[in-house]
């Protein structure tokens, strides 16, 4: 059991220095966004079709903890501004196909060149021992309060 001293420490950790850090992260999240002007979730799904050329929606819902709503109107705003293509699986009528188009690739490479940038910063100040660390506590933060009751 946690003393009161430790249970202090920890709100003001979450109130304080986790607010401002969440802050930086989204502000910066918000530049990049800006920068290639998209939301930030579209050029995160943006991303993942790069990544894999057999991506399907239920694949993008799943990957990203979201409704299927939600990747419909990711998948609708990427279709809209030309970034990606939609066709049918020859093998199976049901599936879909979701592919970058040309426009979608240059756009794709411009963003992983961005992030590439960023995470040359982050390992100049971080190991990755650190930041493979980091990720994993920060997941299991995540998690716990995830599943924490608000009463």
């Amino acid at each position: 059991m946690q003393n009161e001293q430790q249970l202090e420490m920890v709100i003001t950790m979450m109130s304080e220095g986790y607010l401002a850090s969440f802050r930086s992260i989204e502000k910066t999240l918000k530049r990049v966004a800006k920068k290639f002007g998209l939301g930030w979730s579209s050029l995160s799904i943006l991303n993942q079709i790069a990544n894999d050329s057999s991506v399907t929606t239920a694949d993008l819902i799943q990957q990203n903890h979201i409704s299927k709503g939600a990747v419909s109107l990711q998948i609708t705003e990427l279709l809209n501004r030309n970034l990606i293509k939609i066709s049918e699986d020859e093998n199976d009528r049901r599936r879909h196909r979701i592919e970058l188009t040309k426009r979608g690739e240059k756009l794709a490479d411009r963003v992983h060149t961005q992030a590439t940038e960023i995470a040359q910063r982050i390992l100049n100040e971080m190991p990755l021992t650190e930041m493979q660390r980091l990720h994993q506590n920060f997941a299991t933060f995540a998690e716990t309060l995830d599943s924490t009751p608000i009463k």
